[in-house]
């Protein structure tokens, strides 16, 4: 496993569940290595030149930005090599290599909370059939739901998941700024939020929507607006949201 970050520790564990052994722990932070490499009884190196040759398979876990320098530094030739990023391309990886992939989980991670990693997603890409045999039956041992899915779908993938998690959670910590400020628990939201999230159940996002803004309430827009004049960067992020909401609720076909 190279990386020691929030996917190594998460993808690590649920191989070892599984029955796979962890043999090595890169980090360039040697005691992060170390960190995620007791867990998994594993060895922790914060040197390339001390990966081991003769592993089954090569996880890059490591943040997007860092693979191509990573890449460019290990001889990956004769080994099977995969990175877990939703918006790297698979050609990151030279020709030259017989086997490399994408062992993408479309999960939000965090080392402190615990996962069912079979409810998570798995996309798999591969430079050959017989590696993508490979990828699909590792990914089939850890999660329910595996999928083959290119490079760009992949983007896309990604793309997506930043705005139904990670701006929908970035909203939460305004939400909750909002609710402390003005004393009052933010623990409030939590009934709120499980709602909106289980809607989608039975229900299209855009069935689901409510509030002002679909309903063209001006009033209470304006209210709101007020209530953040304090706060410009919020009512720039209110306004944009709602004007959105708006034209997708009652274009004109």
């Amino acid at each position: 496993m190279l990386g020691s970050g929030n996917v190594a520790t998460h993808l690590s564990l649920a191989l070892i569940n599984a029955g796979h052994k962890i043999i090595q722990i890169y980090s360039r932070n040697i005691e992060n290595a170390k960190v995620l490499a007791q867990k998994c009884d594993a060895i922790p190196i914060d040197d390339i030149p001390l990966l081991k040759n003769n592993s089954d398979l090569y996880i890059i876990a490591i943040s997007d930005n860092a693979i191509a320098d990573l890449v460019s530094k290990v001889d990956f030739n004769n080994k099977k090599v995969v990175h877990t990023a939703g918006s790297v391309s698979f050609n990151i990886f030279p020709k030259s290599i017989t086997n490399s992939g994408v062992f993408y989980p479309f999960q939000t991670f965090s080392k402190k909370r615990e996962l069912q990693f079979l409810d998570i997603p798995i996309c798999i890409e591969a430079n050959n059939a017989d590696f993508e045999k490979f990828l699909i039956n590792l990914a089939n041992q850890l999660s329910d739901k595996v999928l083959k899915i290119n490079s760009e779908q992949r983007k896309y993938l990604h793309l997506s998941g930043v705005f139904a998690c990670n701006f929908v959670n970035h909203l939460y910590h305004i939400a909750g700024n909002l609710l402390s400020e003005n004393n009052m628990d933010a623990e409030l939201l939590i009934p709120l939020i499980r709602e909106t999230s289980a809607k989608m159940k039975q229900l299209s996002p855009f069935e689901a929507q409510t509030g002002p803004a679909v309903r063209n309430d001006k009033e209470s827009i304006n209210k709101h607006l007020d209530l953040l004049s304090s706060s410009p960067e919020y009512q720039q992020i209110y306004k944009l949201i709602s004007d959105d909401v708006y034209n997708t609720h009652n274009f004109i076909t």
